[in-house]
């Protein structure tokens, strides 16, 4: 693959006999058209396709949450292609070609800062789902300031409720409306960010609820 800032005859995209022009990141890219593929794909191929495809599926609405929770790391590289790396390895289970997401293996959020304590989900109201923590703001990282990273998946809707934007650490709870839920069972995440976004935890998985 190439850059080229003008080209020959001035930039280009799309596919002008073998070369293909597009723009990556700022950049003028120009690359050979791929050969044809030869042959059947083999088992590992196939296995390592409907990895991907699950867990691309699952994890694309999560996009504006990733860019945050996964920033850090590998450069040049984003926050949903981080979180999808990670999770297609350490988030799947069963055998090809019956994959499955492994809920309590995921994870929405990764890095060193402290998660909470006792951590606890419950639905006390209708469409409501309250998270709870122990606090522990001033153990490493952790800060009083940091905010709660909360979100519940639904299998029956494939469908996710996020928010970042929510309780401080010391607050020790927060509630996420999830009135789309009502009455179903949700799979429930938990993690923290600190106030300026440098910083985030490793989520926790924190079992299924069932919504009122």
């Amino acid at each position: 693959m190439g850059t080229y800032k003008k080209g020959i005859l001035g930039g280009f995209s799309g596919k002008v006999g073998t070369v293909v022009g597009s723009t990556w990141k700022g950049l003028t890219v120009m690359k050979s058209v791929p050969g044809p593929r030869k042959g059947n794909p083999t088992l590992l191929q196939l296995e390592q396709q409907a990895r991907f495809s699950l867990m691309i599926k699952f994890l694309q609405p999560l996009t504006s949450l990733f860019n945050q929770t996964f920033s850090n790391g590998v450069v040049g590289m984003s926050g949903f292609n981080k979180a999808l790396s990670y999770n297609i390895l350490n988030g799947i289970t069963g055998v090809y070609p019956t994959f499955t997401v492994n809920y309590p293996m995921l994870l929405i959020s990764r890095g060193d800062l402290p998660n909470a304590t006792a951590p606890a989900v419950a639905s006390t109201a209708a469409g409501k789902l309250v998270f709870s923590w122990t606090d522990n703001s001033g153990i490493g990282k952790a800060r009083t300031t940091d905010k709660a990273i909360v979100a519940a998946f639904s299998e029956e809707f494939q469908h996710w409720i996020f928010n970042l934007d929510t309780a401080a650490r010391n607050a020790g709870t927060y509630t996420l409306d999830v009135p789309a839920f009502s009455g179903k069972p949700v799979q429930t995440f938990l993690g923290f960010i600190s106030a300026d976004g440098k910083f985030v935890s490793n989520s926790l998985f924190t079992g299924v609820v069932n919504i009122l």
